[in-house]
């Protein structure tokens, strides 16, 4: 692969999605946003209807376009203590009321299944309710039934990161930060003149095209964007062309991973360790992953 082969290549896949890509994205958002809104049960609930994730975060490839739609519950708050603050001795009166998060779930599905029809709802996910895709139309969209959050950082609760929390069917509880990934994302991309977000794309790009050859694993999207977030902004803008740049990027990463660094990486949230014992994927994924992208991309040893 010559310089401007591998140049060429990266300034495709750091492309984020076509103008009819968004538009079919946007559309499978309000399909959603209307399902729940016509839904009669929801006319006399608290609730919360947004998009997390790649869509919203301007992370999205090109042919690899997916809606996440969270709808989450006001109704009940749920909230833990951050690690060494012991909670108030007299914690508010437990929710009594109808909105378990199996009743929320399956209302959710309800609606889903009333707008979209049986055949394009798949409710047998643990976390989400899938919409199915249709070509030319919208992409395939992940419905997640969730609930207001909060993390307390001190005993009297006056002060907390707010997230939301999806119970999946088994009633384990996950707790998600969409608002912290999006505001420190819009930081980053804004410090390193857009190269946060295009070297996101980029190593998306790679690890699609990777694991359709069979040369790693395939893994979560969510994962390529946690890596980047972890490589510090003058490396990001190093050099003058994106080769060079995401040469400098994959080299950061392999340094802290190979170093043990990067058992002090977090997530873009900064709230979540990255390669905790609950996570998705593990330090030897991530280095499988940046070896093969380099070598594939043909960058000297």
């Amino acid at each position: 692969m010559t310089p401007a082969e591998r140049e060429e290549l990266l300034s495709l896949w750091a492309s984020p999605s076509s103008n009819s890509e968004k538009e079919q994205q946007d559309r499978a958002e309000r399909m959603v946003r209307n399902a729940v809104e016509s839904w009669p049960v929801f006319n006399t609930v608290k609730y919360r209807i947004y998009t997390k994730g790649s869509y919203p975060n301007n992370t999205n490839v090109r042919a690899d376009s997916d809606v996440d739609v969270v709808v989450e519950c006001h109704e009940v708050l749920y909230y833990d203590y951050a690690d060494g603050v012991t909670g108030d001795p007299s914690p508010p009166y437990p929710y009594q009321g109808p909105w378990t998060p199996p009743r929320w779930r399956s209302e959710v599905d309800e609606a889903m299944v009333h707008t979209f029809g049986c055949d394009a709802v798949d409710t047998s996910g643990k976390i989400a309710v899938n919409i199915s895709a249709v070509a030319g139309s919208r992409p395939s969209a992940d419905v997640v039934p969730s609930f207001d959050y909060r993390l307390y950082l001190d005993p009297d609760r006056r002060t907390f990161h707010k997230g939301s929390c999806v119970f999946d069917t088994t009633g384990k509880k996950i707790v998600n930060w969409p608002a912290q990934q999006l505001e420190n994302g819009r930081r980053k991309n804004t410090s390193t003149g857009g190269r946060y977000k295009r070297f996101i794309r980029v190593l998306k790009s790679a690890e699609n095209r990777l694991a359709e050859l069979g040369h790693i694993d395939d893994m979560p999207s969510y994962f390529m964007e946690c890596l980047v977030w972890n490589v510090p902004n003058d490396v990001l803008v190093t050099g003058s062309s994106l080769s060079i740049g995401f040469q400098a990027t994959l080299a950061s990463l392999w340094s802290g991973l190979d170093d043990g660094a990067a058992h002090r990486w977090k997530e873009p949230n900064e709230i979540k360790r990255l390669f905790r014992t609950d996570a998705k994927w593990s330090v030897d994924d991530a280095k499988a992953l940046v070896l093969a992208t380099w070598r594939y991309l043909e960058y000297s040893s």
